[in-house]
């Protein structure tokens, strides 16, 4: 059971939440996990809608399309994907041609190159007030200078980088108090400049701005009069070449006394598109797509959007990157018959790094892997296919062993790092899954040494306090703490198709009374601790295979059945791809189980499934079994020969560590080659809507 957030206490702590949201907001459902998901959702879904900044469609707003597609999955609710659309409509309207080839898409500065040093004011320059690179106009130590005072800078997001200096700039009421640095720069381009900054609530305003000496023109301007903390940022496009720029930091008005601005963070880049923030919203558009085309008769509503989405994906984003004629050029590389890749642009200098990114890290490409493989299901294109299948092979053609996991770098280029960090990896994982299950690339072997990479190497073995390693290879490496990336695991409790402890290691720690859902790849992270929760079961619908066979939907365990008795079955099912069937063979029970835990003491529970049966009298039967007592707690039977739903209800026990099992089997197993199919097997909390 659950250690800090007992369930038995969920119901008042969401009741109490609720009264504090707007009337008619769906919430104190009882479950914890969908319970914390509204809340983020009703206050931060807004948060990145409309941009344009890649970086924030991609690490935000990609994150909470993702789990928007998961809690449809979860719920079967429409309005799940109504949300999507919303948030997809804007992005899609949200892209330009801002580099004028011909292709729609974002763009971000935040990993370009920066024409301003020391923006973070942290290095001193000839003495400890002076910050370097930075010049000052007609200010003096006292007017214009570096402080690490509490409240004079912002610091760094980054838990092992600290920043604790800002800038400090004063007025004297009778000449201007300035900074200003030159910068070089790349001719008509779009440059942005971010920054944080307030003032002390004096007249006299602050300013940021950049002028042109050569024309004596203020390209862009920034005024700031808030006296908390905030964030600005303005784009502007650079002129021809052979001009002289600079960036000025001062004040509206010089005639005001005592009127003081604060800066920290300063930057200025140039603004590029990036192959991984394409891909990390183009693969839920692609998800979206082929769940839409899956569904054409249900889902029709949303075919015209999903039409668009793919449309965008085809036209726009993919040729950008394999074109010669786009700003980019074409950065795909073959490499012999069965390996490629994708590589950084040699038209564009797009990343701060002066190392060559060839290839592009392992998680930049392999997401782009996911949106072809997502986007052949839909259309049957070859060439997509055959991209996302050798950019996998690259990949696991140069994963090294690690005990009885998988240890790989960050990217293939020489100088990368020697183990792929825990964040990171959640991209590479996910391509292999997506992979395995479509059943290309990777093996069961391979998937469970990637959850030994997990549950062995990564994880501290804990449930009451979980803990993961920085790094793949189950160490600290060079930061400053282990644990960095302990929340930012979406696609590592994937890994719970293989092995429980991965749900474990995300729903405890998420359980946990201190922990504070605020960022939007967290919600993804609810969203599938829901989706791999147990008490409401798991591979629902047979759709996911277990890593030692094949036949067998994953997490689901066969007792007295074999792969020719208890199989997933293309042929027949009731949605998705699989339906599970049992063959009876007249002598002994035919079965499946899947083990049920988590369960709330004396709760009343609903099995809900589809089945049918054929005509040969062997029928279905479905039950809830105690094993630790030998008493059947629920069942029924069926026989009908088309796909019915059927119900049943059972208390769960007073006590919980009872072993209690699912079971899945056969009404008369005395008949001989009776063929009953199973599908959509949910467990649901009595008055749980999903």
């Amino acid at each position: 059971m659950f250690r800090s957030k007992p369930r038995r206490l969920v119901l008042i702590y969401a009741l109490l939440i609720a009264l504090l949201l707007p009337s008619g907001t769906a919430f104190a459902s009882g479950n914890p996990w969908y319970d914390d998901y509204i809340a983020y959702n009703n206050v931060h879904e807004n948060d990145f809608l409309g941009t344009g900044d890649s970086a924030l469609l991609a690490w935000g707003e990609s994150y909470l399309l993702g789990s928007y597609l998961e809690m449809y999955d979860i719920t079967k609710n429409t309005t799940w994907l109504d949300k999507f659309k919303t948030h997809t409509d804007a992005a899609v309207s949200a892209a330009t041609d801002a580099d004028g080839d011909g292709y729609l898409g974002w763009h971000t500065a935040r990993y370009s190159p920066q024409a301003i040093a020391n923006g973070n004011f942290e290095t001193a320059g000839a003495d400890s007030l002076t910050p370097a690179s930075w010049t000052r106009f007609q200010s003096t130590s006292t007017t214009a200078y570096r402080s690490s005072a509490p409240g004079n800078f912002v610091g760094s997001s980054s838990a092992c980088n600290a920043d604790t200096y800002g800038f400090v700039l004063k007025t004297n009421g009778t000449s201007w108090q300035k900074l200003y640095q030159g910068f070089s720069y790349v001719p008509n381009t779009i440059y942005t400049l971010t920054l944080n900054a307030k003032t002390n609530g004096s007249a006299a305003e602050g300013r940021a701005y950049v002028h042109d000496r050569t024309t004596n023109t203020i390209l862009a301007s920034i005024t700031i009069n808030d006296t908390s903390w905030g964030s600005y940022k303005i784009s502007f496009t650079t002129p021809a070449s052979g001009h002289t720029l600079e960036l000025w930091l001062g004040h509206n008005s010089y005639t005001v006394s005592n009127g003081i601005a604060y800066f920290d963070n300063v930057a200025l880049a140039p603004s590029y598109p990036f192959l991984v923030h394409d891909a990390m919203m183009g693969v839920q558009m692609a998800r979206f797509v082929r769940l839409v085309n899956q569904n054409p008769t249900g889902l029709s509503v949303y075919a015209t959007a999903a039409g668009n989405y793919q449309t965008f994906l085809e036209n726009e984003v993919i040729p950008k990157w394999q074109t010669s004629s786009s700003q980019v050029g074409n950065t795909w590389v073959n490499v012999g018959s069965t390996e490629g890749y994708y590589k950084e642009s040699t038209k564009v200098n797009a990343f701060a790094t002066t190392t060559v990114l060839d290839p592009l890290p392992y998680n930049q490409f392999l997401v782009f892997a996911q949106m072809l493989l997502a986007l052949h299901d839909v259309t049957g294109n070859t060439a997509y296919l055959d991209k996302a299948t050798r950019m996998n092979n690259y990949f696991k053609n140069r994963l090294s062993a690690n005990g009885t996991a998988y240890n790989w770098k960050y990217a293939a280029y020489q100088s990368a790092v020697s183990s792929e960090d825990t964040s990171h990896g959640n991209i590479d994982i996910d391509s292999a899954l997506d992979m395995f299950n479509a059943g290309l690339v990777f093996t069961g072997t391979d998937m469970e040494k990637f959850t030994d990479t997990l549950t062995v190497k990564m994880w501290n073995q804990s449930t009451t306090a979980p803990s993961l390693s920085n790094y793949v290879n189950g160490t600290q490496g060079s930061l400053c703490r282990n644990g960095l990336y302990n929340a930012d695991i979406p696609s590592w409790v994937k890994l719970a198709q293989f092995d429980h402890n991965a749900w474990k290691i995300a729903a405890y720690q998420y359980d946990d009374a201190g922990f504070t859902v605020d960022r939007h790849i967290e919600a993804l992270v609810l969203a599938e601790i829901m989706k791999w929760d147990p008490v409401k079961l798991v591979n629902q619908g047979f759709e996911l295979k277990a890593s030692d066979d094949s036949t067998r939907p994953s997490r689901w365990t066969r007792v007295g059945s074999t792969a020719s008795t208890a199989y997933m079955d293309s042929a027949n099912k009731k949605s998705g791809k699989y339906g599970l069937t049992l063959k009876s063979n007249g002598t002994s029970a035919q079965t499946v189980y899947q083990r049920w835990d988590e369960e709330v003491a004396s709760a009343t529970y609903v099995v809900t499934f589809d089945g049918k049966a054929d005509s040969s009298g062997a029928g279905g039967k479905v039950w809830m079994y105690n094993e630790t007592t030998g008493a059947t707690l629920g069942s029924v039977t069926f026989s009908g020969t088309s796909w019915q739903t059927y119900t049943f209800s059972f208390t769960a026990p007073a006590g919980t560590s009872d072993v209690l099992k699912l079971y899945l089997g056969h009404n008369n197993t005395s008949i001989s080659n009776g063929l009953t199919t199973f599908d959509n097997v949910v467990i649901k909390r009595s008055g749980d809507s999903w």
